[in-house]
């Protein structure tokens, strides 16, 4: 998963640096740091159809699996909360050329090291590398494309987009082709090559000093309960993409009796895909109407993935990935654009970084606790207790949307 960050203010006494007016071959620029930006997240779920041939080779238990995926989520946001304004301060070409690096040695170390320690260590790299990039891209793209919200709406959707693409390539290759724990890396490092024609782009920020500092978290009083509201409703909506982007392979295999890896990967594929087309959805709706859209989804999805387990039905377990991964994409989508109006001037990132600790947290919590419960219980157990939380959740930021009213309280 990754997060879609404005780009942070300057600090006080720092030289401002205004983007400029963008020429021909500033829109021409625009693919490429798509490109970058769909590889570097498609890096994010390569290993998930692989999950399951780790755990047969390694002797796995599904609480183990969950760690090594939840080993993703924080190395995002480890990256988020130190390195999020890094392209400010040394330019975006200068902060992608490392991140695609670091996603390269993601691979190396998958191939190269195919042990627990090896794949706790290229989760991480692959968690840095999707924190280092989509900050550093989403700025990138509002500076080159001359219509920034849709800039920020392509930023959005290519990291879904990204997602989905690598858990489908991946499933792919495991199923079809040989080598299923080098293959999928070798071809993801290999996309990730055309990238070097960052080096050709132009650079609208002079690099800067000053030396790293930690993202500050702040939610001013006034935006509280509505912090609180799209929080939660993130929380909820992540929980379910990490869900299937971890223990696919598990409910597939025990609850449908497939042992497909493609299967795995159209489920995440299914998943993001949806959460993806969504946010196209989501930017024609009011943001209080879009998050709790959203909430109504992501409970009706679980509704039908759990039925699809009950009655051994792959196309209801993935009609349920669809409609919860759109809920998912809706209530992301509408819950930044809540978030980020109830932040003072120049205090933005402080509040949107807040909003992706909800999110990553909800990406690692539930998953490791289902997986628990996995290894204490039945599958049908875990997965019910997984959709009665998550959809009191749910209920719960659509109560206090509800509560705190169609107008905004004015930031304090």
């Amino acid at each position: 998963m990754s997060a879609i960050r404005p780009r942070q203010a300057a600090p006080a006494g720092a030289p401002a640096t205004a983007a400029p007016t963008p020429s021909r071959a500033s829109r021409a620029a625009v693919p490429t740091v798509t490109y970058v930006l769909l590889v570097v997240m498609a890096g994010g779920t390569v290993p998930t159809p692989v999950y399951s041939v780790y755990a047969q080779r390694l002797h796995l238990s599904p609480p183990v699996v969950a760690l090594v995926f939840a080993a993703y989520a924080g190395g995002i946001l480890v990256s988020l909360l130190l390195f999020g304004g890094l392209s400010d301060q040394i330019g975006r070409r200068a902060t992608l050329a490392p991140a695609l690096l670091v996603a390269a040695v993601s691979g190396v170390v998958f191939i190269a090291f195919p042990t627990l320690p090896g794949l706790f260590a290229g989760r991480v790299l692959s968690g840095v590398s999707v924190g280092l990039t989509t900050g550093a891209a989403t700025a990138y793209l509002g500076e080159l494309h001359p219509d920034r919200p849709r800039a920020a709406l392509i930023a959005s959707v290519t990291n879904m987009a990204g997602l989905g693409s690598g858990s489908l390539l991946s499933g792919l290759l495991v199923e079809y082709a040989p080598s299923p724990t080098v293959l999928p890396y070798v071809v993801l490092t290999a996309l990730l090559l055309p990238g070097l024609a960052l080096a050709w782009l132009p650079e609208p920020v002079a690099p800067r000093g000053g030396g790293i500092r930690p993202q500050r978290l702040s939610v001013p009083a006034a935006a509280r309960r509505t912090f609180a509201a799209a929080a939660v409703a993130v929380f909820a909506s992540f929980a379910l993409l990490g869900l299937l982007a971890s223990l696919a392979g598990n409910f597939l295999v025990e609850g449908l009796h497939d042992h497909s890896h493609l299967a795995v990967g159209l489920v995440a594929f299914s998943a993001f895909g949806s959460a993806g087309a969504a946010q196209l959805f989501a930017v024609r709706l009011p943001p209080r109407t879009g998050l709790a859209v959203g909430m109504a989804c992501v409970p009706l999805g679980l509704g039908l993935i759990v039925a699809g387990l009950s009655a051994t039905s792959l196309p209801l377990f993935l009609c349920g990935s669809v409609l919860g991964g759109a809920g998912a994409g809706t209530s992301f989508k509408s819950g930044l654009a809540l978030v980020a109006a109830q932040a003072r001037p120049g205090r933005v990132s402080e509040l949107v970084s807040g909003y992706f600790v909800a999110a990553y947290l909800g990406l690692t919590l539930p998953v490791v606790g289902v997986a628990v419960l996995l290894s204490h219980g039945t599958l049908m157990a875990a997965a019910g207790i997984f959709a009665g939380v998550v959809t009191v959740l749910c209920a719960a930021s659509i109560a206090v949307t509800a509560a705190v009213g169609s107008r905004p309280p004015r930031p304090t």
